[in-house]
């Protein structure tokens, strides 16, 4: 295994400019760049369109390139590099009308090996358990009166969010119009279990999944009518990968599910239910995202992993590649040089 290196550059481009990033390649392996770009001015209606190619030392024709025209405004080339050593040069240029604002990046193979290093799957989880078994989620009717709260000893704030009620004018049949006032009453997280799921081809690292179980009491739902959820559950998956060489999470899914106990209502109030119900999961799990997806939170979970897989990795150890599969966590390291460092 090989530590990659990175480089990234971009500016202004007026149609027909080009820019060039310099890729000093060390050895034989993989290059990929990355290609982005953007219009000065959203409300131009012409599409943007721009090529990026990449050139071999000294060589007047790209190995490979592609043109890209439209919305789809990311383009990555990918390209497996068989010479020893010189400078290959990624070029994007501005095919359109009007200015471009550019990206482009490349990561690549660097001059030293990576470590490998392959530990049980269960001590990851025992470290994120240790993180996550204090985090708990409570419901309440009210302008942000819900809240993701994690343990103290992650030093981080209660993030607060709001959930909906239900106030709508309905007309039961052969009855006059009713308005109907539900609410949330308080719900409260009483249980974290978290697994580490296996990698994948899109996410190699794997997943660390919270489900997250509520207390249940007889009546959720308070106002007009009152109504009881069973089954409440919580699900959230955050992808690992490595980000500054550390292991991290870089994406968050939230699954919010609940059975609502139908059975006392009027015909008539199930349509208003379910209209409830789907807004309900909607915003507790757009306030889990944000609250997971936060700065500080991600910095206190990536801190607290470093810190827990020290005392198995020594001090001082990088991660530059993370693979979990068949209950084995894989990982490529790599140990700065002092002189790096200083």
């Amino acid at each position: 295994m090989q530590i990659p290196e990175h480089t990234k550059g971009g500016r202004e481009l007026l149609p027909g400019q080009f820019f060039d990033l310099a890729i000093p390649l060390h050895r034989p392996g993989r290059i990929t760049v990355i290609a982005s770009a953007r219009r000065r001015s959203l409300t131009l209606s012409a599409p943007a369109r721009y090529r990026v190619e990449l050139f071999p030392p000294a060589a007047a024709q790209p190995v490979v390139f592609r043109d890209v025209e439209g919305p789809g405004l990311l383009s990555i080339l990918e390209y497996d590099a068989q010479a020893h050593g010189g400078i290959w040069t990624a070029r994007i240029t501005n095919c359109n009308s009007h200015p471009l604002q550019i990206t482009l990046e490349a990561a690549y193979p660097g001059p030293a090996d990576l470590q490998p290093r392959t530990l049980p799957a269960h001590l990851i989880e025992a470290i994120a358990s240790r993180l996550l078994a204090g985090t708990s989620v409570q419901l309440h009717h009210g302008t942000n009166a819900s809240a993701v709260r994690f343990a103290p000893s992650l030093g981080l704030r209660d993030f607060r969010f709001s959930v909906p009620s239900l106030h709508r004018r309905v007309s039961p049949p052969l009855l006059p119009e009713i308005d109907v006032h539900q609410q949330v009453s308080s719900i409260a997280s009483d249980t974290v279990r978290l697994r580490l799921l296996p990698g994948s081809v899109a996410n190699p690292g794997g997943t660390l999944r919270l489900e997250i179980g509520f207390e249940e009491k007889d009546e959720e739902l308070i106002g007009s009518f009152p109504i009881h959820f069973a089954r409440i559950k919580l699900l959230i998956e955050l992808d690992l990968g490595v980000c500054e060489n550390r292991i991290s999470y870089n994406n968050v899914r939230a699954t919010f599910d609940f059975d609502v106990d139908i059975q006392s209502l009027p015909v008539w109030m199930y349509n208003p239910i379910f209209d409830f119900r789907d807004r309900l999961q909607e915003a507790v799990c757009a306030g889990i995202r944000a609250a997971f997806t936060d700065v500080d939170t991600c910095e206190a979970l990536t801190s607290g992993l470093e810190q827990g897989l020290e005392t198995v990795l020594g001090a001082g150890a990088r991660v530059a590649a993370v693979q979990m599969e068949n209950g084995q966590v894989s990982l490529g390291l790599f140990r700065p040089s002092r002189a790096a460092v200083a």
